[in-house]
């Protein structure tokens, strides 16, 4: 049957050598042109047995096809995915209406390039040779191809070795420790864990972005900041980040007048730090940049960042049925 007939062609021994060729493992006297159409053609002649799928072209127009409503949901998630703004069916219609040219050209370049690599990765099991990076220029026009080299290893702690690509993850304890009571020092001891330092090892620092959240020679010894609860700890940090001049106090004005109004929560916020703090607000987790030292021989290292995922937020209903009946 043209079943069998597809099966067999699929699994002919020279498609691991077409494979190794197309991504630029091997010279091109290996496989010649007729076993890549050859085996196209059997690709082609498997996909006749699925249903037959029929091409929608895109309207923005009409409202009953629910290709705006589409587009509108799937650039909406990933905008909130990195905190951009999402925007409505009428935006989405004005901003799809103007790029159907590019679409057609660089766009669908880079989209079949980049399925290309999906498809490698599916496969699994290829080494990192075998991937391409692509510089495209159709201008000139400019096709280049190249090997990516392997992530940067990060010496750490005990001879450890890291890459930007790991992570250390700590998560609230639910119930117990939920993420919004969880003290600077309980996180200080989750870290330590998680990350396998000995006794040797002390954290020597936290910062949140370009926030400094924790110095173990300003806060190691200070009770009342490994108590405060750890997202507190990264609000102030952020409030009071700015320079003494934003922030406003009208304690002579007061005198002047004979008032003494304690003004000292009169701090205004920038358009910067209220953008933060709504980010930070919005997302399901935070990552940290933490370095250790080893007291014994003063070395210090960096860390993976440390995520902190945060409890999913329960609604009403949910609390009512965990009360005691």
């Amino acid at each position: 049957s043209l079943e069998e007939q597809a099966k067999l062609l699929y699994k002919k021994k020279k498609s691991k050598e077409i494979l190794h060729n197309l991504s630029g493992g091997a010279s091109s006297d290996d496989v010649t042109m007729s076993q890549v159409l050859e085996k196209l053609n059997g690709a082609k002649t498997g996909a006749s047995f699925l249903p037959i799928l029929n091409i929608a072209d895109f309207e923005k127009d009409d409202e009953s096809n629910g290709h705006v409503a589409f587009v509108t949901a799937a650039s909406n998630l990933r905008a909130m995915s990195y905190g951009i703004p999402p925007a409505d069916a009428m935006e989405t219609r004005r901003v799809a209406g103007r790029i159907v040219p590019a679409m057609i050209t660089t766009t669908g370049l880079v989209s079949a390039l980049s399925c290309l690599e999906l498809v490698k990765m599916v496969r699994g099991g290829l080494p990192l040779a075998m991937h391409r990076n692509s510089f495209v220029n159709l201008a000139l026009p400019f096709f280049a191809f190249t090997a990516p080299v392997p992530a940067e290893e990060v010496g750490g702690v005990d001879g450890k070795t890291h890459t930007i690509w790991d992570r250390i993850t700590v998560k609230g304890g639910g119930n117990k420790t939920p993420t919004r009571t969880m003290t600077l020092g309980k996180f200080l001891k989750k870290i330590h864990k998680k990350a396998g330092c000995g006794e040797e090892i002390e954290i020597s620092s936290i910062s949140y972005g370009p926030f400094m959240i924790y110095a173990n020679f300003l806060h190691g010894d200070d009770e009342g900041v490994l108590a405060t609860p750890l997202l507190d700890t990264v609000r102030d940090a952020v409030i009071s980040e700015d320079d003494d001049d934003d922030m406003f106090f009208e304690e002579d004005d007061a005198e002047e007048e004979g008032e003494k109004e304690n003004t000292s929560s009169a701090v205004i916020l920038s358009e910067e730090q209220k953008a933060i703090l709504s980010k930070l607000e919005r997302k399901r987790f935070i990552d940290f940049s933490v370095a250790v030292e080893n007291i014994e021989t003063g070395e210090e290292f960096e860390l993976p960042p440390v995520r902190l995922v945060k409890d999913k937020e329960r609604t009403h209903d949910e609390n009512i049925e965990d009360m005691p009946q």
